[in-house]
C-alpha cells in the first residue's frame, strides 16, 4: 500500500501545449485591449483631442470675455460712443466747424 502518490511531472510536450494555449487566449485579448474602439490607443487619441478641444474652449471664452467689456463699453461709456460717431460716421456736435485738411 502506498502512502504517498506519485507526483505529476509535466512533459515537456505538456508545457508546450499549455504555452500555446496561453499564448492564443493572451495575444487576442492583448490586441483586442490595445487596439480595440476602447483600447489603449483609443484612450490616448482621445485625451488628446480632449485636451486640444479644452485650449481652445479656453480661447473662445477669452474672446467672449473680451466682447463682454467691449459691449458693456460702448453701452455705457458715453465718451467712447462720441468718438466712435465721430470716427466711423463722421459725426459732429451742434455748433462745431470742421475743418479739412489735405493730405
Amino acid at each position: 500500500m502506498r502512502l504517498f502518490r506519485r507526483r505529476f511531472r509535466p512533459t515537456p510536450l505538456t508545457m508546450r501545449r499549455r504555452t500555446l494555449l496561453v499564448l492564443v487566449v493572451a495575444l487576442p485579448v492583448l490586441a483586442i485591449a490595445t487596439f480595440g474602439s476602447r483600447g489603449v490607443l483609443r484612450r490616448i487619441q482621445l485625451e488628446s483631442q480632449a485636451a486640444e478641444t479644452r485650449g481652445q474652449l479656453n480661447t473662445e471664452r477669452a474672446k467672449s470675455d473680451s466682447l463682454r467689456r467691449e459691449i458693456s463699453r460702448y453701452t455705457a461709456d458715453t465718451s467712447t460712443i462720441e468718438r466712435l460717431a465721430r470716427e466711423r460716421y463722421g459725426m459732429v456736435r451742434s455748433g462745431e466747424i470742421i475743418y479739412r485738411v489735405p493730405e
